[in-house]
């Protein structure tokens, strides 16, 4: 366990590169403006808290971190989550508690017409603690639904709810999840109606969509009816994971 506060401010204190077999490292005010490119290589690394720092980005290379369980970020100024959040797949707590989540990002237009929280947070399926208090953010994914029963503590104060509406909020994180659930279900039975519509048109008027029938049952076998749509327990599989390659855990 190696910690360090208020030191330079241009990288980790100490070489923790070298420190393969970390497995909690704390890096709270150290005015770190980015995080570490060497701290992706700490595969074992299972706690890591970076509080009250000026992070503004989680950048993919940390997408690697298989084993951590717990991100703390609180009090950073992260303005949106990235997709690949969701490749941490042994997470347990998310930690985002004061940071500037919603808010537009002044450096980069581009990055304000995307998500500002994932739908692949859906697929952090062994999470249990969800800190998103103090932010500016109006929506919730609605693939947030799929962690109904499994997140245990879920904060959303002091934000400004549009969906789930303020009202829903205020009834606590099963009224939450459990209406997101809902919506998530009820999109995902659209999905599936949609793919067994194709892959009807696909078996019997493959010349209507402009293919031969060679190339519809190519098409057929990567269709997301059928097998594709089962994961290998039997659960049913997200639309949001077959579209990006994600697998459920």
């Amino acid at each position: 366990e190696t910690s360090s506060r208020r030191n330079q401010p241009t990288g980790p204190p100490v070489p923790v590169a070298k420190l393969k077999d970390l497995e909690a490292l704390f890096l709270g005010n150290n005015a770190l403006r980015s995080l570490p490119d060497e701290l992706s290589n700490l595969r074992t690394l299972k706690k890591l808290w970076l509080n009250a720092n000026a992070i503004t980005a989680f950048p993919p290379s940390f997408s690697v971190l298989g084993s951590l369980e717990v991100l703390s970020l609180n009090h950073n100024r992260l303005s949106r989550l990235p997709p690949h959040i969701a490749m941490l797949t042994s997470l347990q707590q998310l930690l985002l508690r004061s940071n500037r989540l919603g808010l537009p990002d002044s450096t980069d237009p581009d990055a304000n017409l995307m998500a500002v929280l994932p739908e692949h947070l859906g697929l952090l399926t062994t999470l249990k603690v969800l800190d998103l208090a103090q932010n500016k953010l109006t929506t919730l994914p609605i693939e947030l639904g799929r962690l109904h029963g499994k997140v245990e503590r879920l904060n959303l104060e002091l934000n400004e709810w549009r969906f789930p509406s303020g009202g829903i909020v205020e009834q606590g994180r099963s009224a939450v999840l459990g209406y997101l659930l809902g919506m998530y279900e009820e999109k995902l039975e659209r999905y599936k109606h949609k793919a067994r519509e194709r892959d009807r048109a696909l078996r019997t008027q493959p010349e209507m969509l402009g293919l031969t029938a060679a190339e519809a049952v190519t098409l057929l076998a990567r269709s997301a009816v059928g097998s594709a749509l089962t994961s290998e327990d039997g659960t049913i599989r997200s639309p949001l994971e077959l579209d990006s390659g994600f697998q459920n855990t």
